[in-house]
């Protein structure tokens, strides 16, 4: 049965786990909002919910923003489009990651447009449709990623060969994907859109009126010239700046989605010299009183955050000590003597004035915010707040 996304939101995780994830459907929205004010109406928007929607939940992200009214979603595998399918997400899906481990039939009951990028596997692949069913489709060119795409040459003999397999593959789309947009300053993205741009200009190509997409988050806020007929905004949508970490969340108007919180399971004392954990990576310097928190990277709370990391506790900053493991953290609340067995810890999100944002921890571990939302864990309970909770 298909489930409504009032389900999802009021969907409580239970008294069983102290872990617990919040998803701020409200906040996905607001930041759907600023792409398309950016964009203006002649660009259409198109949310990209691979990875689990980003590992914050694929389903309740693509219904609220297919309520929101996006014309489409966007995925990376096969398999994630089916699991959309199966639970009732209706509208377009982008397959952005290709044809790879898909069969023909599977293509065209799920009603999924891919990208084309490899010519040989794509054509037999595309001539095994079943008799009756049609499949749209974009081809993929790379102007400068070097990753996956045909060449700008190749693009011309490659859609007259689409064209061979018959009117039942349709080429609508031509796409292509940003390198260096997250720099604005950069040149690399002003020479990929000349290359995109000559390249429908091709005279075996302009008649066609092919839709162009190039741009991801970076590209739709910051490189009008790369908007197209579509783009493909992902990152944002999350809460997190496309320019992180030259910009943050704030410079950009949008919201944060996340907020991660736990509570105090056990507190003891301990006293100046005592080694903290494994490996004893931590000696408290002063009588301490120490926090054990029931969350580790069993949770995707990254092992290196150990000794680098802060947490909130009643509005106020406290580290994390020691080695994270799998179940648990420790945290040093010597300066917090209010604090006690099951209060509040927050992980990711607001307490009081203060704020750990999930740009803040992508800095605390040297990395991007898209690695610290996908790589949060399953066993975290998720809750979908929409815009009427409180």
């Amino acid at each position: 049965m298909t489930k409504s996304l009032s389900e999802f939101a009021s969907r409580s995780p239970g008294p069983g786990r102290a872990t617990r994830l919040t998803v701020d459907l409200a906040a996905v929205v607001h930041n759907y909002r600023v792409g398309q004010q950016a964009t203006g109406p002649e660009v259409a928007l198109w949310p990209v919910v691979k990875a689990d929607g980003y590992g914050l939940g694929a389903l309740p992200i693509a219904k609220a923003l297919r309520e929101a009214g996006a014309p489409g979603l966007c995925v990376a595998l096969v398999e994630e489009a089916a699991a959309l399918r199966g639970a009732g997400v209706t509208g377009p899906l982008i397959l952005l990651s290709g044809l790879a481990g898909a069969a023909p039939g599977q293509l065209a009951g799920l009603d999924v447009q891919p990208f084309l990028y490899e010519p040989r596997g794509a054509l037999d692949t595309l001539a095994g449709l079943p008799p009756g069913r049609g499949l749209s489709v974009h081809v993929k060119v790379d102007t400068g990623m070097g990753r996956l795409g045909l060449s700008p040459e190749a693009v011309p003999d490659f859609l007259e060969a689409l064209d061979r397999l018959g009117d039942r593959i349709r080429p609508v789309g031509l796409v292509s994907h940003l390198a260096c947009a997250d720099e604005p300053a950069r040149p690399e993205t002003a020479r990929q859109i000349e290359i995109l741009e000559t390249l429908l200009r091709h005279p075996r190509i302009a008649p066609r009126g092919l839709r162009v997409s190039m741009a991801n988050s970076a590209g739709l806020l910051a490189h009008p010239g790369a908007r197209g007929h579509w783009a493909r905004p992902g990152i944002m949508l999350y809460g997190s700046s496309p320019f992180y970490p030259a910009a943050d969340w704030r410079a950009a108007g949008l919201r944060p989605v996340v907020t991660w919180t736990s509570r105090v399971a056990q507190i003891s004392e301990k006293p100046a010299g005592t080694p903290l954990g494994y490996g004893h990576t931590h000696t408290t310097v002063r009588p301490s009183r120490l926090a054990q928190v029931p969350v580790g990277y069993g949770d995707g709370y990254n092992r290196r955050l150990g000794n680098r990391a802060q947490v909130l506790a009643g509005g106020t900053r406290a580290p994390v000590v020691g080695r994270v493991c799998m179940d648990l953290i420790t945290v040093d609340i010597t300066h917090l003597p209010q604090v006690g067995v099951g209060d509040p810890i927050t992980l990711l999100g607001r307490d009081g004035e203060e704020f750990i944002s999930v740009e803040e921890m992508a800095g605390w571990l040297d990395t991007i915010p898209y690695e610290v939302t996908c790589a949060l864990g399953r066993r975290v309970p998720r809750t979908y707040r929409t815009v009427g909770d409180s």
